[in-house]
């Protein structure tokens, strides 16, 4: 079953320019210029580039914190119109987004920290979101820490607890900026884990974006690269080095 397409995306900014002339200038810089993506259920999928391709906006463009200037998308066979394409719209639908710094509230427990979204999207009673939060923590093999506070958990603990708060939202669909970001190769290598059981067991769709290849060949995951403002079709890390892009087959070198 396709969890997600995308369509002829594009995404570009204005931004004024400095002139002598009275009148002020716009320059528009295009960033996205005619994505297409399709995944099944359960599909992981790493998006690499260079960096300031647009890697991170296009996360944030599928999650609803940013306006597409054109371009379709369908979430599991439906099609979301652009009125709709909002952060709330996409939440309630199962996209679920996580942001490298983690994002957690330093002064609220881990288990607060889970329960938040929970509460603000009324998914249930307390008893309810209680035990959302505690299955979210068990996934990520952090029920030990639900009432400790982030500052006293390791970078490598965070990245899991923000992994679990938006998995909590019943997300059928991750988007993961940077999770391995800063990690050690063991916390690394259990990070991916734990993202993989989520594939295996509840069939998650996840969207990675990563700087390191090494995390898609850990995954086995497909990868896509951001070249010239288009995502290349998905392909193993071992098609890399025999693509016709030298670009592209620069990459693992």
């Amino acid at each position: 079953m396709e969890s997600i397409s995308i369509k002829n995306l594009k995404f570009s900014y204005t931004t004024l320019i400095s002139s002598e002339s009275p009148k002020k200038q716009k320059k528009i810089f295009k960033i996205l210029d005619g994505v297409n993506l399709s995944l099944e259920k359960g599909d992981i999928l790493c998006i690499t580039g260079k960096s300031g391709e647009g890697k991170s906006t296009f996360l944030r463009i599928i999650a609803g914190l940013e306006k597409a200037a054109s371009g379709e998308m369908s979430l599991f066979g439906e099609p979301v119109k652009q009125n709709e394409w909002t952060a709330l719209y996409m939440a309630q639908k199962g996209v679920g987004f996580v942001f490298q710094n983690d994002a957690l509230l330093s002064d609220l427990t881990i288990k607060d920290n889970i329960a938040i979204p929970l509460h603000y999207h009324k998914m249930g009673t307390e008893e309810e979101i209680e035990q959302k939060a505690q299955r979210a923590l068990m996934l990520m093999l952090a029920s030990g820490f639900a009432n400790e506070f982030p500052y006293s958990l390791s970078l490598g603990m965070r990245k899991r607890i923000a992994i679990a708060r938006a998995w909590a939202l019943d997300a059928r669909i991750l988007l993961l900026d940077e999770p391995t970001a800063g990690l050690d190769k063991n916390s690394r290598i259990n990070l991916l884990s734990l993202v993989d059981n989520l594939r295996e067991l509840y069939k998650t769709t996840i969207i990675m974006v990563v700087s390191d290849l090494q995390v898609a060949h850990e995954l086995n995951s497909k990868i896509s690269f951001l070249v010239d403002k288009k995502l290349t079709p998905p392909m193993y890390f071992n098609e890399i080095k025999d693509h016709e892009s030298s670009h592209i087959r620069a990459m693992i070198r």
